[in-house]
This record gives structure tokens, C-alpha cells and sequence, in this order.
């Protein structure tokens, strides 16, 4: 999802090694209002509760998040950020190009009974926070591996997905896993997944010029040259410097293909421009 100003989120996804590019721009209309409404509640922790409704599933759910880490700091692990609802929205939207998100999907045939297409998608979300975009993988029947470096991030999703375990099919796990660690890496994809993601998927997970080396090193390794089926789809909201931004995805160009998704698969109630602003839209 390609967010092209300050203020506005960005999507890309990676097909054959291919870069597909959502753009949503937002001036300065919250995105979270955009997708469809977000609500939160305090309790009496350090932590709230907030409602994300997700539009093409007819469901809205319900999640813990948290505004500071025991130490005091604030807590970017426990946040919904604006992405990650759009990252959502795409992937469950009944027009989403990418195959793996349609496999298992609950088809009805003419008796009126239901059938479970096999083998579902394999899904690895990097930098996962409170697990939003994989949960909404999961409801589509997708086996969803939710990986982050933070362990309030684990902790949050545990609960999270605790939560919805009784609706979905295949439960999403949260897992470990810091970027540019290989070992780590080799080690769920060996004892956890037992084969190569069909989609590797994240948000907002490129505004840190310190860890983009290790972030693309990751991708690489879940993605490598020759997984011709692999997907790779990044929801990113432009900051202080869309141009060094755009940089991270431009070293992809000689190992992926990269595309950008048109105004139709975004959210009707938004401001949207494509990256190269041919195409604009307003509610």
C-alpha cells in the first residue's frame, strides 16, 4: 500500500519475485476512520482495547494493544499503526489479485453445502505488532505465522489471537523472529513452516533506515531466487522522506517484479493518489 506524502500510507507487494505497490493518500484524514472506523477503550493497565472493523469480512475484532513498555518508554510493538488496517483491507478484499488469499476460502455449491478448498496458503507477517493483518489472513483460511522481535509484541498477539481461536480454522502462531538474523530465519522455516512461504506480508516496517538491510536481508531469505510462486506484499506510509523510502523498494528491481495496485482496491471514503499521481480520488 503506497503512501506518497507525509501523511499518507503506501502498499507494495512482491509476486515471482514480484513488488506490487498500494498507494492510499490521506492529507490529513486518519486512515483508521478511512478503512472503516477504530475505536479503543482504556482498562485499568497500561493497555487498551480497540475495535477494527474489517469491511469485506463483515467481522470486526477487537484487540489489545499497549502505549508503553514496562520500562517506561512507548510502546511501538503495541501500536496499530496506520498501515496495517489498509494491509488488512487489501488482502481480504474478493478482488485482491493475489491467489494464496482466495485458496482457502469457503466456496458454496449448489446443495447448499460448503467445501474447504486443501492445502491452505502459507503466510509469514514480518514486524506483526498486535497481529491485525494476520489475523485477517487467518479468517481467511490462510496458516499464519505472525513473527516480531519484540516480546510484548508476542505477548499481545497470544492474547489477540487467543481471543478468535474458536472462529478460525487454523489458529495464527506468533513467533520470534528479529530481522537479518538467518539462523533464526532458517530455523521456523525449517521446523515451523517445513516450506517456503506462499506470502510474505508487513506494514510500516520500512521507516527505520537502520534496519532496512537487515528487514530486505529476511525478505530474501523467505522469498529466495527461483520461489517463483512467493508473494510479497508491504504496506508502507511515506514520512519525512518518501525519496530515501523509495529507495528500499528500488533494490528489489533486479530480483522482483514490482506493481502498483490501482484506486479500485482501495477504500471508497479516502483521499487516494497513485505513487505517480495519474490517478487521484476523493470522497
Amino acid at each position: 500500500i503506497t503512501m506518497t506524502s507525509a501523511s499518507v500510507p503506501y502498499l507494495a507487494s512482491m509476486l515471482w519475485r514480484t513488488l506490487t505497490f498500494i498507494t492510499l493518500t490521506s492529507t490529513t484524514v486518519n486512515s483508521y476512520t478511512i478503512l472503516g472506523g477504530i475505536e479503543e477503550k482504556k482498562d485499568e493497565a497500561d493497555s487498551s482495547f480497540v475495535t477494527q472493523k474489517l469491511r469485506h469480512l463483515q467481522k470486526q475484532v477487537e484487540l489489545r494493544i499497549q502505549s508503553h513498555e514496562p520500562s517506561g518508554r512507548v510502546s511501538m510493538a503495541g501500536t496499530i499503526w496506520e498501515a496495517s488496517p489498509l494491509l488488512a483491507d487489501y488482502i481480504t478484499n474478493p478482488a485482491c489479485p493475489i491467489e494464496a488469499f482466495h485458496r482457502s476460502r469457503i466456496h458454496e455449491d449448489g446443495d447448499d453445502n460448503a467445501r474447504l478448498q486443501p492445502q491452505p496458503a502459507t503466510v509469514v507477517e514480518l514486524g506483526s505488532g498486535v497481529g491485525l493483518a494476520s489475523l485477517a489472513a487467518a479468517f481467511l483460511g490462510c496458516r499464519v505465522f505472525a513473527t516480531d522481535g519484540s516480546p510484548s509484541s508476542i505477548r499481545l498477539m497470544d492474547e489477540n489471537f487467543e481471543k478468535y481461536s474458536s472462529d478460525i480454522a487454523i489458529p495464527p502462531r506468533a513467533i520470534r523472529l528479529d530481522w537479518g538474523d538467518m539462523d533464526e530465519a532458517e530455523s521456523i522455516l525449517q521446523s515451523e513452516l517445513c516450506c517456503l512461504p506462499d506470502v510474505i506480508m508487513a506494514s510500516d516496517v520500512v521507516y527505520s533506515y537502520s534496519a532496512r538491510e537487515e528487514l530486505s536481508q529476511t525478505i530474501r531469505r523467505l522469498c529466495p531466487p527461483g520461489h517463483s510462486s512467493g508473494r510479497v506484499v508491504i504496506a508502507h506510509r511515506w514520512r519525512t522522506d518518501p525519496a530515501d523510502e523509495e529507495s528500499f523498494f528500488e533494490s528489489f528491481d533486479n530480483d522482483f517484479d514490482r506493481e502498483e495496485v490501482g484506486l479500485e482496491f482501495l477504500p471508497d471514503d479516502g483521499y487516494h493518489r497513485t505513487r505517480n499521481m495519474k490517478d487521484m480520488r476523493y470522497p
